[in-house]
């Protein structure tokens, strides 16, 4: 089962790299590459998507704002260089988040929570509730 994937990213060698790493795996598809968020949010909300991967930090929209904006159920995998954004992430429901740099492994790995579905048994993400002052 092949999954069509849309990346956006508003950093362009981060949104080639991201792609060609999507190219590479035999369980997905790219069926859109976006460095606007405005213009991928459009995509995201219009085209048979099953997994949007998604940049954090980016102008006009962040990554937060980007999902909160997503009008169907599809998987997020969110990505950023700070891992700081990984609780806050994870709270908003995304499937997983990747710290950059993206590689393969990482990647895959992400993706593999979807292609096993509710068989998957692998390490689930850990979100401790904040802690009440």
């Amino acid at each position: 089962m092949k999954l069509n994937v849309i990346v956006i990213d508003d950093s362009p060698i981060q949104l080639l790299l991201a792609s060609k790493l999507i190219q590479q795996n035999k369980n997905l598809t790219l069926i859109g590459s976006y460095a606007n968020p405005t213009l991928g949010l459009a995509a995201v909300n219009s085209m048979d998507v099953d997994i949007v991967l998604l940049d954090v930090e980016m102008p006009k929209m962040d990554g937060f704002s980007f999902k909160k904006n997503i009008v169907k159920e599809v998987p997020v995998i969110m990505n950023s260089t700070r891992s700081s954004f990984k609780r806050k992430a994870l709270r908003l429901g995304v499937l997983d988040f990747l710290c950059k740099p993206l590689n393969a492994s990482k990647l895959g790995n992400a993706v593999s929570k979807i292609l096993l579905g509710p068989s998957y048994t692998g390490p689930q993400p850990t979100v401790f509730p904040a802690i009440a002052s």
